[in-house]
């Protein structure tokens, strides 16, 4: 077994040309992992993960699991790894990191939590609630737009089914990689 460091040309053409990877989020309401399997790409900075529209489901994609997870509690992993039947090409790559939305929210979580929050009947409360939502709200659309276009361009399938307005964004604080040394297998 070989530890292989980050800036690995090898490790970042397989993370590159992954089509799948596993997301993990911490289950808010029991404490427990919550992993699910997603499509992503990767800017050079940060990880970018689709919330598409789902075709069973008529629901808000700020229901999901995966982003009312993310809201409660920001930390995330994502595994990307890739198995054969020739074990020397084994390896993964997991990120740890921080989980956060991007995009177009239609409100619903966080009217929620400021209707959750003690107003005291001060209106001017809501509205900095407001103000502060707004101002970061033109920075998380052009990362929106930047992580779709990269979404189309590795995913054309979603020329066709089309991209929701809402992305998780995940940037690293530890990465972790490992490939099957040649010399193990024989």
């Amino acid at each position: 077994m070989v530890v292989v460091d980050n800036s690995n040309k090898y490790i970042q053409a397989l993370v590159t040309d992954a089509r799948v990877a596993r997301l993990a989020t911490i289950d808010f309401e029991e404490a427990k992992p919550h992993i699910v399997p997603v499509v992503f790409v990767f800017d050079g900075i940060s990880y970018y993960i689709p919330i598409d529209k789902k075709p069973k489901r008529d629901n808000d994609p700020e229901r999901l699991r995966r982003v009312r997870n993310i809201q409660e509690n920001p930390n995330v992993a994502l595994l990307i790894d890739e198995y054969s039947e020739d074990w020397s090409k084994l390896f993964f790559v997991m990120i740890q990191g921080k989980g956060s939305l991007i995009g177009k929210f239609s409100g619903y979580n966080y009217l929620k939590k400021v209707r959750s929050t003690e107003l005291d009947g001060k209106p001017e409360q809501l509205h900095s609630h407001r103000q502060e939502r707004d101002s970061s709200s033109s920075k998380s659309q052009y990362m929106l737009k930047n992580a779709q276009s990269l979404l189309l361009e590795k995913y054309p399938q979603y020329q066709k089914i089309g991209l929701g307005q809402l992305c998780i964004m995940i940037y690293p604080e530890k990465i972790f990689t490992w490939k099957m040394s040649s010399g193990q297998v024989g």
